[in-house]
């Protein structure tokens, strides 16, 4: 149970390094502080550990799958920003973000509903 507390620790340090530094007008520092993979890192480590490599390389490929709506979502609340203000922005830019959501449900899932081992992968060490 120790190890959800630690977990929600980091990740609300890297929330608050980004909303201070953004605060102070570095909104470029902010993004950079913001897109540092020590979540994603963290992630990878935790899920190995407790789930092996399969669940890992899921985890990868999941993230993969959710870069390029991220990219829209993040270019078009840039671009609707100046025209509809914060909260229409960011609210109207979700449905993109969903869309990698909608995809695996309807298209990648009926495939197999179970999720198939992933092949070649090394033994896991004990």
């Amino acid at each position: 149970m120790w190890h959800y507390l630690l977990y929600f620790l980091i990740g609300g340090t890297v929330v608050t390094a980004v909303a201070y530094i953004g605060s102070r007008g570095n909104g470029m520092l902010a993004a950079f502080v913001a897109s540092l993979p020590v979540l994603f890192l963290l992630n990878v480590l935790l899920m190995y550990r407790n789930g092996g490599v399969g669940t890992s390389i899921t985890y990868t490929k999941g993230s993969l799958l959710f870069l390029p709506a991220f990219a829209c979502y993040a270019a078009l609340t840039m671009w609707l920003l100046p025209h509809l203000g914060m909260p229409k922005a960011l609210v109207l830019g979700l449905p993109i973000y969903a869309v990698p959501i909608i995809v695996t449900k309807k298209i990648i899932r009926p495939r197999g509903s179970k999720a198939k081992a992933i092949p070649n992968c090394p033994p896991e060490p004990q």
